[in-house]
């Protein structure tokens, strides 16, 4: 086995031998723990508890087969082991290691082993993967000294290189195996040998191929080639969408278009000297205006132009060539690209006159600008769009810039306090957490970005003063949020950037010699708002990029929310709405780090940080990272938050917000009262209540649906001032059909949730039978995620296990009673308040209606046994007066009870009472 110590001869432990199982610590490398251990009598493998000043770090297991240890005499020499410490425990400087047997907890004799942990603070930073070398920056606030770098590529492969340095900073190049040359994305994590803290993480993808793409435009069409390029995967995108889009409107013949303009962006621009002609759609009322500035290299115009077809979009637009001046082939682009607007200058006016004078002839709502040198993505409009109407007062939105390698360009720009600018997320992975949502910033580049049209003249387009170029997009991101607008950055709208293809990157050479000198005019103009900015520095940046809030809040729960799931995840999306409402700054952290597709974008459009592997490796890992940069934790469920709320008291001055979601020993209690195994459920009931007001007691807030919970659990820990209604919001729901036009009961409830079982079982069993005898003509459709398939044999002629609801407006819009027959459980109940909001009238038990506010014979009926609901529904069912009257009653109540504006009042006290203002 390479670079392993020869185990130690078991008779130079000493005494330590007399014990039943002796071994030894070779080495730490990346936060994994290498040696071996084995029973003195037996070949058996062991398992292995590690301890760190008695700390629990790691366990595993002595059975990896070693021939060192079997010349040692080491029995069979299946005993080596390979432990990886657990990142959610802080483990003190020199730490003592120590080895048990896992299941008699007996010590095992080994050599001791001191752990230097992590004495001095390092930095990495990963850059591109370039001729089969990865580059790492690795720096440190002292002098690097003698160490050992470690690279971790998929938790498997290791590569070290050894530094020995009197500087603060040195870029180390790894010389990566052939096996990860393969375009694939692999995981690398960078380590110190013998610290567990993980430095840096990123997710890359090696070419094989390294020779640029311009010597290979002739291979395009090649199998195997067309995929080479990083942006292949957008482009497929794109066609792909235009397909379905043309199948679906039966507009086949569309795709000539799309089809012309992909083989152009799969050649390439580089040494581009034919321009097969290209088809822009013809709008009459765009939505939007793209203007496309350009001076000369129109190969890098026509590139664009076609991605610019290629990519699917909703949103109607034109494009606009702002051709300043051009004596190449951009003076022939309307012969070449078929309804291109084109406005074209008589003289040279440079970037920023030339986009002024364009934009006169735009007819859009909204006004994009974009480069020439970039390529542009399926959905980057909608995604631009999206912004604004998906947030109040957005004035601009700009896009996500990716390099030609796909690594990350700029996820919005940040001015620090001497005025300079600064990329957010540079050559960073496209896909970290931190620069995948959408959140306000100082200002987007002019290379990609939107802007309201009105915004746009009322803010009097770029200034002047900093013609012909470079701070003009700083400048305008300040004159809009002068104006009481919202400059914000989405990381949705992905836009390829040639960076340096139209002016270059010497700042000594021609235009950009203007980026110098505009720099002192913009911090002369703006310097009393930027002064306060924070110091330039990488360290202070994932603070900083996120100014304009007041509060930072970890949210975590067990997992991403689904909102057409269950009611606690539309129940937690609307409490994040209603924190990001008070200025909050959200993370939102997954129980299980699973980046769950379109439901995390759904919270990253919202502008919540989420945090998902392999990014992070756990809750502990995210802790030890990041836990002094929250004002605040709000943690739902008590199984969750009993795991971290003694680290978080322990390490961070952060407020404890807890939200039980429901009271789970209320539920378990009323369960257990239906049940026939009483006694048992009762005893796991009475030890789920001690753990849940045990997190009651160290929380600083606790949240409850409703107040009869809130008297449950004041009567068992007497701290009535810390509890707390947690608000629930209903949004506005499109018109049902009208009473005689409906039919039918429903029932709605995730199958995952024991309640809904028990109701769906006493419907079934119980009062669907009964009902049957008198009214077969009422049949029950029962809605629900997760159904099992023993479900589906409750089904009869009145009964239909219809499953999951892919719109909640088929439930409430269609049927004519919403039944909720709770026998069990406690909280709130989301589907009443949603049918409330429907006005739908609602059938219920007194459990299903606790926190609604629904009274009996007002806005609701109320039934609690088989003769009951029978008669109840029948009432109901027939009586279109009642009914009326009860859904009028109930939406008054939605209305009045769960509306945002309430909604944000009662957050607003609940920060207030940990001191949130």
């Amino acid at each position: 086995m390479s670079d392993n110590h020869p185990p130690a001869n078991p008779s130079t432990l000493g005494d330590r031998f007399t014990a039943p199982y002796h071994g030894y610590i070779e080495r730490v490398k990346a936060g994994v723990i290498y040696g071996w251990a084995a029973a003195k009598v037996g070949d058996h493998p062991i398992d292995l508890v590690v301890l760190a000043n008695k700390e629990k770090i790691g366990e595993g297991r002595a059975d990896i087969f070693r021939e060192d240890l079997k010349e040692h005499n080491i029995h069979s020499g299946k005993h080596g082991f390979k432990i990886g410490l657990q990142v959610d425990v802080v483990i003190p400087t020199d730490a003592k290691i120590e080895l048990f047997e896992a299941e008699s907890l007996q010590p095992i004799a080994h050599n001791g082993y001191l752990l230097k942990h992590d004495v001095q603070e390092f930095e990495a930073e990963f850059s591109d993967v370039q001729n089969g070398y990865l580059e790492v920056s690795l720096s440190s606030l002292e002098a690097l000294g003698e160490l050992k770098c470690i690279l971790l590529i998929d938790e498997k492969k290791e590569l070290g290189i050894e530094v020995k340095t009197k500087q603060k900073q040195k870029t180390l190049r790894f010389l990566l195996p052939k096996s990860v040359l393969d375009q694939q994305n692999h995981l690398y994590q960078i380590f110190i040998e013998g610290s567990s803290v993980l430095l840096a993480s990123a997710v890359l993808s090696a070419q094989p191929i390294q020779t640029p793409w311009k010597y290979l435009t002739q291979s395009y069409n090649e199998p195997g080639f067309l995929g080479v390029p990083p942006p292949a995967d957008f482009r497929y995108e794109s066609l792909k969408y235009q397909v379905d889009a043309a199948n679906k409107h039966n507009s086949l013949d569309s795709l000539g278009a799309y089809i012309s303009a992909h083989d152009v962006l799969c050649q390439g621009y580089e040494g581009r000297t034919t321009f097969p002609k290209l088809s822009l759609p013809e709008e009459d009322k765009p939505l939007v205006s793209i203007i496309l500035p350009a001076f000369n290299k129109f190969e890098l115009t026509y590139h664009a132009i076609a991605s610019i077809i290629l990519a699917h979009n909703q949103c109607t637009y034109e494009l606009i060539l702002a051709d300043d001046c051009s004596d190449d082939m951009t003076q022939n682009a309307q012969d070449i690209v078929s309804n291109l607007v084109i406005a074209r200058s008589s003289q040279n006016k440079g970037f920023l006159r030339n986009c002024n004078e364009a934009s006169q002839k735009a007819r859009g709502k909204y006004l994009v600008f974009l480069n020439n040198d970039t390529e542009v993505t399926s959905q980057w409009l909608d995604e631009l769009i999206d912004v604004f109407e998906q947030h109040d007062n957005v004035g601009i939105s700009g896009a996500k810039l990716l390099n030609a390698d796909g690594s990350l360009q700029e996820a919005g720009g940040i001015v620090w306090n001497d005025g300079k600018p600064w990329n957010v997320g540079r050559d960073a992975s496209s896909l970290d957490p931190r620069y995948n949502y959408v959140r306000q910033v100082d200002y987007v580049t002019g290379a990609a970005f939107c802007i309201k049209t009105d915004v746009w003249q009322q803010v009097g387009m770029f200034s002047d003063e900093f013609a012909p170029c470079y701070f003009e997009d700083t400048d305008l991101a300040y004159k809009v949020r002068q104006s009481g607008f919202k400059v914000m950055y989405t990381p949705f709208a992905q836009v390829v950037h040639a960076e340096g293809q139209s002016h270059g990157k010497d700042v000594n050479e021609g235009l950009k010699t203007n980026q110098k000198l505009n720099q002192i005019t913009f911090g002369k103009k703006w310097f009393q708002d930027f002064k306060h900015n924070g110091i330039r520095h990488k360290r202070n940046l994932d603070i900083n990029k996120d100014r304009f809030i007041n509060h930072r809040i970890l949210v975590l729960d067990n997992t991403t929310p689904d909102e057409n799931r269950d009611a606690g995840s539309y129940a937690m999306v609307q409490e994040m709405q209603l924190m990001i409402a008070l200025g909050a700054k959200l993370t939102f952290l997954p129980h299980n780090l699973a980046h769950f597709g379109k439901l995390t974008k759904r919270l990253q459009k919202m502008g919540v940080e989420v945090l998902y592997a392999p990014f992070y490796k756990s809750v502990g890992d995210v802790l030890k990272q990041r836990i002094n940069e929250f004002d605040a934790f709000f943690i739902v469920r008590y199984d969750v938050a009993q795991n971290y709320m003694d680290i978080i008291r322990e390490k961070s001055n952060a407020k404890i917000i807890f939200n039980n979601a429901d009271l789970h020993f209320l539920r378990e209690i009323r369960g257990a009262l239906n049940a026939p195994d009483e006694s048992k459920l009762l005893k796991k009931a009475r030890k789920t209540r001690k753990a849940e007001l045990e997190v009651c007691k160290k929380a600083d807030a606790v949240l409850c649906y409703n107040t009869v919970e809130h008297a449950v659990i004041t009567s068992h820990i007497l701290q009535a001032d810390k509890f707390h209604v947690t608000p629930w919001v209903l949004t506005e729901k499109p018109p049902g059909k009208a009473f005689k036009d409906r039919h039918g009961l429903a029932f709605l409830g995730s199958f995952n949730h024991t309640p809904n079982v028990e109701s769906i079982q006493y419907l079934s069993e119980q009062v669907m039978p009964a009902l049957y005898s008198v009214r077969p003509d009422i049949v029950l459709y029962v809605y629900g995620s997760n159904m099992p398939d023993d479900m589906q044999a409750l089904e009869t002629n009145n009964l239909k296990m219809v499953g999951y609801a892919q719109r909640l407006d088929d439930v409430y819009c269609e049927h004519r009673i919403f039944v909720a027959p709770l026998l069990s459980g406690a909280g709130i109940k989301g589907k009443v308040l949603e049918a409330m909001a429907y006005k739908l009238p609602v059938v219920l038990t007194d459990v299903a209606r606790e926190g609604t506010g629904l009274n009996h014979e007002i806005s609701c009926l109320v039934a609690e046994n088989v003769e009951q609901w029978v008669e109840q529904v029948c009432r109901l069912y027939d009586d279109e007066a009642l009914w009326n009257k009860l859904a009028e009653n109930e939406k008054i109540i939605a209305d009045s009870q769960f509306s945002k504006a309430r909604g944000i009042e009662k957050m607003r006290d609940i920060f207030a009472s940990v001191n949130l203002y």
